[in-house]
């Protein structure tokens, strides 16, 4: 008994002796077979103004593309409207009544559930919201009456007048759907208390999205985490999709440049342009996307002298675009024609003023201006190509005897500038460069946005006509039963805005997209229609 005691005891310290040493000696024990994280680091040339998923109508869409989605997708290519949270749609015959039935096997990023509840609140919230303030984009939710919850996944939108409802709803402004749990996060006592918006814009989100938001500094990073149980990546081979997404907000295109060379960066969208056939050689892969983004030079038509409209058409035939085209963005983009971009639904050719200065001097002259005289010209400075305009401008009006006052600002002083237009328009700039993305493949989004007399927001030109406030009104409401009719009201009203030079469309952009070897960005992931925003669930990372 002693001796089979003893060699227990013997045993027992031997165990013992060997824990000890697998304890010490990691070399011992298997090696963790977790993979490191896959990191993309993405470069965008401008803050971010907000990420209100109903209210936000500006830059915060490069953020809120990957976190939020939609009912519906526009897919540009075919003009076709595809199923997103919405499985499928059908319309009354009289376009006033849709019925959407929605994924019933999608979760918000909190964990909530999605359903017909989460979208009632959300679209209703947008429409409300720019009812009681115009802010944000809810115009486009004019027509809705309600949103009527038919059972827990189904939904019908009562509408006053027809509309293309299935468009509408694959909107990036005023259709993104948040979980109805923000509400309670927020503190709110309803959808439209400011306690709610506050509570998106410090730095929180709460969408249905393939990334979530990690962290927020909307001058410097975003953080975004691929979120496993997004229901789409079923459908995806999300095996390379990046773990992280970093939007670095950074505003020198030079900067840009380094960073890609250096490696900090992975992809970039706003190299200085003279780069992209150096990148090119070095391996980066380039994508030159043809984008509905264009950009346009606003006449205030509220203080002389460019409220005279003859002195408008003479600095319009003054304007030689194909040398703006030229040296301004290196021939990336087309010579605008009118204020919609080549290929959108609407566009029409024959709106370019043609480059005379005989042309121009006559209608100077009409004018009944006296030169030499001074004007101003505000222009963004977050842009390369803007300021090369800039100066290429005033060079030009020189001809003509028009001395240009150059005013740069960045794009939110810009904004806060321009709007003084509508209350003190003697001392806002007589020409205004801005740009401008759709919020939907409609005209009426460029021409209600940019030209209507309500649109007090985005209307740089201050321009005020009620004839043409009627044809695009009317042109809105026929969408939906006579496209057709539609089309030929907007055309028009495009050809009012042209007659009487109350802006200038300068260029529609190509906008070269730079990624280096170690990820892949294919094509698909990008889209014209609102054009900084990556599709990162079709991004791979190759290293």
């Amino acid at each position: 008994m002693k001796r089979i005691i003893l060699v227990l005891i013997a045993l027992i310290i031997l165990v013992a002796v060997l824990v000890v040493v697998l304890i010490n000696k990691p070399s011992l024990v298997t090696p963790s077979t977790t993979p490191p994280s896959k990191i993309v680091v993405y470069a965008y040339n401008d803050r971010i103004t907000g990420i209100d998923p109903s209210i936000e109508d500006d830059t915060g869409l490069v953020v809120l593309g990957s976190i939020y989605e939609t009912l519906t997708y526009y897919d540009y290519k075919t003009g076709e409207v595809k199923p997103r949270l919405a499985t499928n749609w059908t319309s009354s015959e009289d376009g006033r009544e849709w019925i959407f039935r929605l994924r019933n096997d999608v979760v918000f990023h909190d964990g909530s559930l999605f359903n017909a509840t989460a979208v009632k609140l959300s679209i209703e919230r947008a429409r409300d919201i720019y009812r009681n303030s115009g802010r944000g984009a809810g115009y486009i939710w004019d027509a809705l009456e309600e949103v009527e919850i038919v059972d827990p996944y189904t939904v019908k939108f009562k509408l006053s007048y027809p509309q293309r409802v299935d468009i509408l709803a694959s909107a990036a402004y005023a259709s993104y759907i948040f979980s109805p749990s923000a509400i309670v996060k927020s503190n709110a006592a309803n959808y439209t208390d400011r306690k709610l918006e506050d509570w998106f814009n410090s730095g929180n989100a709460v969408g249905t999205g393939p990334y979530r938001l990690v962290s927020y500094d909307p001058m410097r990073e975003i953080k975004l985490e691929k979120f496993n149980d997004w229901w789409g990546w079923r459908y995806i081979n999300s095996e390379k999709a990046p773990d992280i997404v970093v939007i670095k907000i950074e505003t020198d295109p030079s900067a840009q440049y380094s960073g890609l060379l250096s490696g900090e960066l992975d992809i970039a969208s706003s190299v200085p342009r003279e780069t992209i056939s150096n990148l090119k050689k070095q391996g980066f892969g380039i994508i030159p996307l043809p984008t509905y983004h264009n950009f346009v030079l606003f006449y205030n038509t509220k203080r002389y002298p460019t409220n005279i409209t003859d002195f408008r058409l003479a600095i319009a035939h003054a304007v030689d675009l194909n040398r703006v085209v030229s040296e301004a963005v290196l021939g990336m983009g087309s010579v605008a024609s009118g204020v919609l971009p080549h290929g959108f639904p609407g566009h029409i050719e024959g709106l370019t003023y043609e480059f005379n200065l005989d042309k121009a001097r006559e209608y100077l002259k009409r004018s009944g201006v006296s030169t030499p005289i001074k004007i101003e010209l505000l222009y963004q400075i977050d842009y390369e190509e803007t300021k090369k305009f800039a100066a290429i401008f005033k060079t030009l009006m020189s001809e003509l005897g028009v001395d240009v006052e150059l005013n740069g600002q960045d794009w939110a002083r810009l904004k806060d500038i321009a709007r003084g237009v509508w209350e003190n328009p003697e001392e806002t700039p007589h020409l205004i460069v801005a740009d401008w993305w759709p919020t939907i493949p409609s005209p009426y989004d460029y021409l209600y946005a940019m030209f209507h007399s309500e649109s007090k927001e985005w209307n740089y030109a201050g321009y005020e006509n009620p004839v043409f406030d009627e044809l695009i009104t009317k042109a809105w409401e026929m969408e939906g039963v006579n496209y057709t009719g539609a089309l030929e009201l907007y055309k028009e009203a495009q050809l009012t805005l042209y007659q009487n030079a109350v802006a200038l469309g300068l260029w529609d952009e190509i906008r070269p997209f730079v990624y280096s070897q170690r990820v892949y960005v294919p094509e698909e992931a990008l889209n014209p229609m609102y054009t900084f925003v990556i599709r990162f669930e079709l991004v791979e990372v190759r290293s």
